[in-house]
């Protein structure tokens, strides 16, 4: 049985995003955020052939200023409570430091994090969505901690939402349960056009300690954080990584 209120993915069009609208559209109904539209709808369609009621939000989130404008007007034209709002879209750049730009960077934080707190702002407010936000699920990494070179961006925009995930978890309790989750080494459409030179047959062997996961991996600790079971759960960041943090000697 799906529930009446809905759940908003970001980043939905591909990667962890669609898996897990594709997990979660067995028993939830649907708000799928995507910036290719195509791609958007063809989820969008294989959520609503598993019973979910999908509402399409194509968006580009480098415009950040525009989107809780946007999203309000989605929600008020529509009356759609949204009981849980989940946090995927990305961007990142590969560029050493002195090579990299003011722009940049803002176009990454923009996507990654400014985003994310203008959808927060709108869902939280009464006019927008009452009192039916209940769930929180944001995406950091595990090079938030670790770091990762030629990619200073987006190692501090992931940073940055590790560190709203525990503020908002402390402001919004007990109403809201915020967790973060920080995944490891997945073999996305991000990393696939980020790094041109591996190719989509070229072998994927992460320093993890299990073998390499999947999408579904991360989709099953997204439904998992929105269950009864993890009723007593909020400010944690879940590493997801295989065991791929740990140190090598």
């Amino acid at each position: 049985m799906h529930t009446t209120a809905y759940t908003l993915i970001t980043g939905a069009s591909s990667g962890m995003g669609e898996a897990t609208a594709r997990l979660l559209s067995a028993t939830r109904n649907l708000i799928l955020h995507g910036r290719d539209e195509g791609r958007l709808a063809a989820v969008g369609r294989a959520c609503a052939d598993n019973g979910a009621d999908v509402v399409l939000f194509p968006f580009d989130l480098e415009k950040a200023d525009a989107v809780r404008a946007a999203l309000t007007g989605l929600l008020g034209a529509r009356k759609l409570p949204v009981e849980a709002f989940v946090h995927f879209a990305g961007m990142t750049e590969v560029l050493p430091m002195d090579k990299t730009k003011y722009s940049v960077g803002l176009r990454v934080m923009n996507v990654n994090y400014f985003s994310a707190t203008e959808i927060i702002s709108a869902l939280l407010k009464k006019k927008v969505n009452g009192q039916a936000l209940r769930h929180i699920i944001l995406t950091s990494s595990i090079i938030a901690q670790g770091g990762k070179r030629y990619q200073p961006h987006y190692c501090a925009s992931k940073g940055a939402v590790s560190a709203l995930g525990m503020a908002l978890a402390c402001e919004l309790a007990p109403a809201v349960r915020v967790n973060v989750i920080a995944p490891g080494s997945f073999r996305t459409r991000i990393v696939q056009t980020t790094f041109a030179s591996l190719s989509p047959d070229a072998p994927w062997n992460p320093a993890t300690l299990l073998p390499p996961g999947e999408v579904e991996d991360v989709a099953r600790i997204v439904r998992f954080l929105l269950s009864d079971d993890a009723s007593y759960l909020t400010g944690q960041i879940l590493t997801v990584d295989g065991g791929e943090h740990f140190p090598r000697f």
